[in-house]
Parts: structure tokens; C-alpha cells; sequence
């Protein structure tokens, strides 16, 4: 690490001293989440509490190309504490932030933004919350390794990356798989207040030193909405597919496709929302308890919110409901309260209910680069539409 810092310091002080400026950036999370599943039985989820902080200094330079295009390369480390655990060395020094970030301004009128390297998940726009990503999961998996580019004028909003997350295993980590995940999501502005939106995942879940199996995961969630502007602050109403490739090739070539339906129904007035999620479809995750050489593949293959693995062997429903207050302090500063209400079909056999659990939440954002972003005055806030200027 200090061979980096040194490194670091000595490109940034070489560039000419009027083009380039130091630049820095922290930011907090803090969350305090609280799930119960006691009534079904915790068939579909377990019941714990997740309370944690963390802290993610970063210092970089800036350089100025120009009036429109800015470049700018950071470092840093995420300081991480779970409530109530032993401070330890390795259980809060957790991953170093190391990435280089374009921001340009097209002739276009479009913006052009790319991120390269180890660097924070909340770059991402997208909403991949629910089937692709469990809410838990990106908390804990705060940042990306790869890069990501991004896309935005009046009417439309592209976003594509790749998470490097995990490297072909050793003699010492017998276990650990080369996996891979390249996302993608835009949002386009088609005709007045409708919209065409569209979520994708290729999720390569591939071999280690012991385990030669390799497993595709792949996800495809198109919809359309409507999303009027008038006396809401928000109200969406959404609707479309999830379309699912998965192929577990060890086991000759095991293909399934499960799909459903898949909507989403949000209205907000005086930073009070009500965002509800509904799933009719086929169980998402067939190959969770499947295992070969004694280690079932699980969560590490599907990272969406288990709610998705109905265990079904037939077409079922699940439902979230989330009432949420979310006063937006001010830019830099964010709290959010909120509760969500899983429902689902009822199994009898399983002892499972329609009211299957409930969360109960309180999470706190501070960032200060939503103040200190160079364009922050010229695009439009990160907040619910994409950045889209509707």
C-alpha cells in the first residue's frame, strides 16, 4: 500500500501544476436493517438484524481538459464496523479504492461519464435492487472491480459495466471461482410520459482449482412505464418481464429458462413513498441447492433477494411492499426510513403463510461529491429517474 501512495503522488505533483488540482472525496453509510421471517418459518429468508457503518475517505488530483471534459484519478480505503463485533485490524480495514473517472460534456449535448478500476458501487444509476441484486449484498459488496460507462441526454440514459469478482483460485484458496458479472441498464423517454426500461445481467459463475463446473446466470428484465410529472413528486407505474438463461454445464448441459412478470407500482408526495413490487412467474433460482463435490452453489451464484427462489414447481407469486420516508436533508446528505411487507403464495406444506415477513430500516448517506462534482450544477440529480431530464 505505501508503494502505491508514493506512485500515486509522484504522477499527480508531474503534471503541470496550473492543469491539475488536488481532489478528494468522503463518504458515509450507515444502516441499521432488521429482518424477521419467524411466520414463514424462515423457509424463504433468515431472520437477523444487519447494523453496520462505513467510512470511505478518498484523495486524488483533477485535471481540467478544456471547459468540457474533466479527468480525475482517486485512492482510498473503506473503513468498515459491524455493530457490536471486536475491533480488529481485518474486520475494519476493509478494500482499497483505486479508479480513474472521465466526465465529459459532448457536442451533442450529451454527457459521457467512464469509471475504471476499484471503485464505489454508488457510480452505478441503475435499479438492479430485488432480482439482481439483494439489498444486503450491495451494503456489504460496496464496490465494483472493472469499469463502468455512462450515457445521458434529454431523453435517454445508458449505463454498462463489469464486476471482476473473483480470480481463478490457489493451492491455498482450493475453492474460491473465477466469477465475473457485466450489468446493463438504460431508461428511454419515447413519448411524452412514457418510457422504455430495460436491466440485464451475464453472470459467468466459473471454475476453481477443485470445483471445474462452470454455471451461467444470466437475466433480462425489459419493461414499459408511465412516469407523469404533476402534483407527485413521483408516481411510476411499471410493467414487464423477467426473462432468465441459466445453464449448469457440468451437469450435461442442464439449460432452464424460468421467467415471470414483473411490475412496480411507486407514488411519493412530501418525501413519503409507497413502492410496491409484484413477481408471478417461475421459481428464479432452480440451481440453488444444487451442489457438486460437497459445495452447493447458493447465494454465491444468485445474489438477487431470495424472495425470487419461490420453491415452487409451478408459476407463484411474491410481492414487496415498501413504505418509505425520505426527507433528502439537503445534496450531500440523505436519511431514509423505511418498512417492507414480503407477501407471497401460501404453501401449506411448508407452513408458510401469505404474510411471509417484514424489514424494518434506517439508513444515513453522506457524499460529499454530490456538492463538489465540477458538473453537478449542469446534470441532472442521481435520484429515482436516471438522470434523465424529463
Amino acid at each position: 500500500m505505501k508503494k502505491i501512495t508514493i506512485a500515486f503522488l509522484l504522477v499527480a505533483f508531474s503534471l503541470p501544476s496550473m492543469a491539475q488540482k488536488l481532489d478528494w472525496n468522503i463518504h458515509y453509510d450507515y444502516l441499521l436493517s432488521n429482518y424477521e421471517y419467524d411466520r414463514s418459518n424462515n423457509i424463504y429468508d433468515d431472520s437477523y438484524t444487519l447494523h453496520a457503518a462505513r467510512l470511505s475517505p478518498e484523495l486524488g488530483f483533477l485535471v481540467h481538459q478544456g471547459k468540457s471534459v474533466i479527468h480525475k484519478v482517486r485512492t482510498g480505503i473503506d473503513l468498515f464496523k459491524e455493530m457490536g463485533e471486536p475491533v480488529t485490524l481485518s474486520n475494519v480495514f476493509g478494500e482499497v479504492l483505486l479508479y480513474y473517472n472521465l466526465e465529459a460534456k459532448l457536442d451533442n449535448g450529451g454527457d459521457l461519464e467512464a469509471v475504471a478500476g476499484i471503485f464505489p458501487r454508488y457510480y452505478l444509476e441503475g435499479v438492479y435492487i430485488g432480482p439482481f441484486f439483494d439489498d444486503d449484498l450491495i451494503f456489504y459488496d460496496n464496490n465494483m472491480e472493472g469499469f463502468l460507462v455512462k450515457y445521458r441526454n434529454k431523453r435517454l440514459y445508458a449505463e454498462f459495466g463489469l464486476d471482476w469478482m473473483g480470480k481463478l483460485g490457489t493451492e491455498a484458496e482450493p475453492l474460491r471461482r473465477e466469477r465475473f458479472q457485466a450489468l446493463c441498464t438504460g431508461l428511454w423517454n419515447f413519448a411524452g410520459d412514457f418510457n422504455f426500461g430495460w436491466a440485464g445481467s451475464f453472470y459467468h459463475f466459473a471454475t476453481s482449482p477443485t470445483l471445474p463446473e462452470v454455471v451461467d446466470n444470466h437475466m433480462f428484465n425489459p419493461w414499459v412505464e408511465w412516469n407523469p410529472s404533476g402534483y407527485f413528486d413521483e408516481l411510476k407505474l411499471g410493467a414487464g418481464v423477467l426473462l432468465t438463461y441459466q445453464c449448469d454445464r457440468i451437469d450435461n448441459m442442464n439449460l432452464k429458462t424460468p421467467m415471470g412478470f414483473y411490475s412496480q407500482q411507486l407514488i411519493g408526495k412530501w418525501h413519503f413513498f409507497i413502492d410496491n413490487h409484484f413477481y408471478y412467474g417461475d421459481d428464479l433460482m432452480p440451481f440453488f441447492s444444487t451442489s457438486h463435490f460437497g459445495a452447493p452453489y447458493g447465494e454465491e451464484l444468485y445474489r438477487g433477494d431470495l424472495g425470487f427462489h419461490t420453491l415452487r414447481d409451478h408459476a407463484s407469486w411474491a410481492d414487496y411492499l415498501t413504505l418509505r420516508y425520505e426527507p433528502r436533508l439537503t445534496k450531500w446528505l440523505n436519511l431514509e426510513l423505511f418498512l417492507t411487507f414480503h407477501f407471497g403464495e401460501p404453501a401449506e406444506q411448508l407452513g408458510c403463510p401469505v404474510f411471509r415477513g417484514w424489514q424494518q430500516a434506517i439508513a444515513l448517506h453522506f457524499n460529499l461529491d454530490e456538492i463538489r462534482d465540477e458538473f453537478r450544477k449542469q446534470k441532472p440529480e442521481r435520484h429515482y429517474r436516471y438522470g434523465i431530464d424529463l
